[in-house]
């Protein structure tokens, strides 16, 4: 029996009963799914650890198996049955709300939060239109105890993931190869003021800027941004780490922006004479 499946944005699909998950069960529509919860992901290899200060999330990412390791360090495609799990705790706060660090200036973790979890099958993603499709990887984000979350934005999983096809769209495949993700930066633009996106943070998040001031944001994170200001058509590409693109406000008023990729990141333009 099938039942409908709706990614956010619009995009529905059909999606097998939870039984078609049985090893060996063929599946040939789209859908989160089609991943099963990765029980033994601690059985695979903890390849990095990251914080996230937008949220104040403490994270840790594995993978399994350890042949994808070898691939990522040799600039293969991960191999077919692939599983990257994405671990996400609180981090522990002080009374004021701020993450507690440790000695290496790492943030504690707390409670845990969720997964979410990326898995390439031989044939998977086919499903997909081009503009979203990441080749045969799917998507599937589970709560605390396990259960899959069927109201997760998957479609903001494959638009962060896009901008990295050159990597298998996996954003931390440098941290598979035990490298540094360098990307080509884009050239500055004279006499702009400038925004730096770290951490997933835009920094400084206000501005006060006169009518046809230039703005650049510059991407110093490996995870993808793109700046889109809210009530108005201006946004830039997909920015990569080392990537940076500007933005000209011709008019006054105060301008609200954030990520679209990751809307808590939020930052604003106050534009006057």
């Amino acid at each position: 029996m099938k039942r409908p499946f709706t990614l956010l944005g619009g995009l529905t699909l059909t999606a097998a009963a939870v039984g078609a998950l049985v090893l060996g069960a063929p599946r040939t529509d789209a859908g989160a799914d089609k991943i099963a919860f990765p029980s033994g992901y601690k059985d695979g290899v903890l390849y990095t650890i990251a914080d996230r200060h937008d949220v104040k999330q403490y994270r840790e990412l594995y993978v399994s198996p350890a042949a994808a390791v070898q691939a990522a360090k040799n600039g293969k495609p991960l191999p077919r049955g692939t599983v990257l799990t994405l671990v996400q705790f609180k981090a522990q706060v002080d009374a004021q709300g701020a993450p507690l660090r440790d000695a290496k200036g790492r943030f504690l973790k707390g409670d845990l939060i969720a997964y979410t979890v990326m898995e390439k099958r031989e044939g998977w993603g086919a499903e997909y239109p081009d503009d979203i499709r990441n080749g045969e990887w799917e998507y599937a984000a589970f709560g605390a105890d396990g259960k899959l979350n069927e109201k997760a934005n998957y479609k903001a999983c494959f638009q962060c993931h896009k901008p990295h096809d050159e990597k298998d769209f996996v954003i931390s495949y440098p941290a598979l190869a035990g490298q540094t993700q360098v990307a080509s930066a884009m050239p500055m633009v004279p006499g702009a003021t400038t925004v730096n996106i770290a951490g997933f943070v835009f920094a400084p998040g206000g501005l006060t800027v006169e009518p046809g001031k230039a703005i650049t944001w510059v991407n110093t994170d490996d995870s993808p941004h793109q700046v889109t200001v809210q009530g108005t058509n201006l946004k830039t590409e997909f920015l990569l780490k080392g990537q940076r693109a500007t933005l000209t406000f011709p008019t006054e008023g105060v301008f609200s922006y954030n990520c679209a990729l990751h809307p808590n990141m939020k930052g604003s333009v106050e534009v006057k004479k």
